[in-house]
């Protein structure tokens, strides 16, 4: 606080503040106007809102983007691009925060880890198609894990490498990925086959390179199939 303020504020002037002397500073609190009161109010007979049109009816606001009847800018241009209904949209999971699960003791590296494992950590939200697993905090990955999700990048697959795991890139259909995260719901009945990646899908999950299930025996055993 200034030094002007100070000598300017002189507290040993000021009542003790107590409960009953609490108050709003002067011009805090408003009086709402009463409109309707005769001419001598200043918002008597019209209230204000003049005589008649749009500004008297209602609240005289008009919504967001009407220009008073003429074609609007947003219907006079073209419209671009589209919404694909189609496209597939995986969960991300950097390795950053990956290695502070594990460092939390949440995820539990001795043993194999899946995308049920994962959501069960909280590391993503609801799983829909996926989860893809990226490279953000691949310098200070140490973890040694055996890990299972969807997709990778490159860069998170040589960093799980080089720490001494495992990963493996497998495909699960919207049934395959309810018998993953919700097994309990299957437990009286017979199991759905696995279903295999469609034509788009099929390559990425045969290149050594991705590290995909079908390269394992068991993906090879379900080719023949």
């Amino acid at each position: 606080m200034a030094s002007w303020v100070r000598k300017s504020l002189d507290l040993t002037k000021l009542p003790r503040v107590k409960l009953n002397n609490i108050q709003d500073l002067p011009g805090a609190k408003k009086n709402k106007i009463r409109v309707g009161r005769g001419p001598g109010s200043r918002r008597g007979k019209t209230c204000g809102r003049g005589h008649k049109g749009q500004g008297q009816r209602n609240s005289g606001a008009v919504r967001v983007g009407f220009e008073g009847g003429q074609t609007p800018f947003y219907l006079s241009i073209p419209k671009h691009g589209f919404k694909n209904k189609f496209q597939v949209r995986y969960e991300s999971l950097n390795l950053g925060k990956l290695q502070w699960l594990v460092d939390c003791g949440r995820i539990d590296t001795s043993k194999p880890i899946n995308m049920l494992t994962l959501q069960k950590a909280g590391a993503v939200g609801r799983i829909k198609h996926g989860i893809k697993l990226l490279g953000d905090g691949a310098e200070w990955f140490k973890a040694k894990v055996d890990i299972e999700v969807s997709q990778a990048s490159q860069k998170a697959i040589e960093a799980i490498e080089k720490a001494g795991g495992t990963f493996t890139a497998a495909y699960y259909n919207r049934l395959g990925l309810r018998v993953l995260l919700k097994p309990e719901k299957f437990e009286d009945r017979p199991l759905p086959r696995r279903a295999l990646p469609n034509n788009k899908l099929m390559a990425y999950y045969l290149d050594p390179k991705n590290k995909g299930y079908l390269l394992t025996e068991a993906g090879k055993e379900r080719l023949k199939q």
